[in-house]
């Protein structure tokens, strides 16, 4: 981890117990917990928003998979496992397929 800075935030007593449970559970201090799932959590939301930017058109594959930090076949496969289908068909292969 590169340098750090420390910050002061309030947590739900219940939030803060699940994570305290959870940081007895995986051997980790509650700071580290903490980190662990800001972490987690942000790439959810990354993927989840670079998902919904590129079925709605407005960026490329390539710039989805980017933004959410993953290679092009990850986020491919990010897609599939979320439910989505693509509108793209055989018959669009095949006349991409003649153009080259």
């Amino acid at each position: 981890m590169g340098e750090s800075q420390a910050i002061g935030i309030r947590l739900d007593n219940n939030l803060l117990k699940r994570v305290d449970k959870m940081g007895e559970e995986e051997k980790l201090d509650r700071s580290t917990a903490i980190r662990v799932l800001i972490e987690e959590g942000y790439a959810s939301r990354s993927r989840k928003k670079a998902a919904k930017d590129y079925t709605a058109g407005k960026i490329t594959m390539g710039k989805a998979a980017e933004k959410a930090v993953m290679t092009l076949w990850e986020f491919e496969q990010y897609l599939i496992s979320t439910g989505y289908k693509s509108q793209y068909s055989i018959s669009d292969l095949m006349e991409e397929a003649k153009k080259i």
